[in-house]
């Protein structure tokens, strides 16, 4: 099992991350340090998703005629 979060996970937490943000309570340093997470979080998120459209855009290329679906790996 991987330690990377899923895009539902990260998802999930830069929700938690906005409503802690939104609140407005945190000491600055606690809020700088959520705040870096955030954009971590967010950046991993559009790479998985531009990576999806990737994947997305090769199946539907190798799509044959015949209703057919050709899936290879995107670094093969």
């Amino acid at each position: 099992m991987s330690d990377t979060p899923t895009l539902g996970e990260d998802l999930k937490r830069l929700e938690e991350i906005v409503r802690r943000l939104e609140a407005d309570d945190l000491p600055i340093e606690e809020a700088l340090a959520i705040f870096e997470e955030g954009v971590g979080r967010l950046r991993a998120a559009k790479l998985r998703l531009a990576e999806a459209e990737t994947r997305v855009v090769q199946v539907l290329r190798d799509t044959a005629e015949d209703g057919t679906v050709r899936l290879e790996p995107l670094d093969g």
